[in-house]
């Protein structure tokens, strides 16, 4: 369970769960790297800077797709650049309103 925690108490990681489930089809890292470096600046999408997109997507390579891989919440090929949904208990923005993952961040600050 301390893995899940983990896991789910970074919001970056549940921004690629809310992203990823509501998309039938394995989306490219590039598109996860805006949405997350959007949500991380609190701007929309068409204004993140490639430098922004480009240090999200290195992020989300190396440090937050690898453990949702791993507890296969997501399907990540790494040749051809995408991420898929794995069989997630839940959908779209549900993962950004967790109560519980809520709590863990307030005790964390």
């Amino acid at each position: 369970m301390g893995d899940a925690l983990d896991i789910l108490s970074n919001y970056r990681r549940r921004l690629v769960l809310a992203y990823v489930s509501g998309e039938p089809e394995p989306v490219p890292i590039s598109a996860l790297a805006t949405e997350v470096a959007a949500a991380k600046h609190d701007k929309p999408i068409v204004t993140v800077t490639d430098p922004e997109q480009a240090r999200s997507k290195i992020r989300l390579h190396h440090a937050d797709i690898p453990p949702l891989a791993a507890a296969g919440l997501v399907h990540y090929d790494s040749r051809q650049g995408t991420v898929a949904a794995g069989d997630l208990p839940l959908d779209g923005d549900e993962w950004l309103e967790m109560p519980v993952v809520e709590a863990l961040e307030a005790w964390n600050r």
